[in-house]
């Protein structure tokens, strides 16, 4: 028989915990990062301009910000 004080309940069900949720958003803000500075490197190795992926990585970081403002 289960004691009734020691039986654990989920306060909001159906709900994520934040933690979880917070590492969701940032595995997808990750990726989104991630696809477009790999577009960037291709258009940036396509004209032949110099750069380098970390370049790349924190261009698409600031436009990716600017479209959030």
């Amino acid at each position: 028989m289960t004691n009734p004080k020691t039986r654990q309940t989920d306060p909001h069900p159906g709900e994520e915990e934040p933690s979880k949720l917070a590492a969701e958003d940032t595995d997808e803000s990750t990726q989104m990062i991630e696809e477009a500075a790999y577009y960037i490197g291709l258009n940036r190795e396509r004209n032949s301009h110099a750069g380098d992926p970390m370049n790349d990585w924190l261009q698409a970081e600031k436009t990716m910000q600017e479209d959030l403002d």
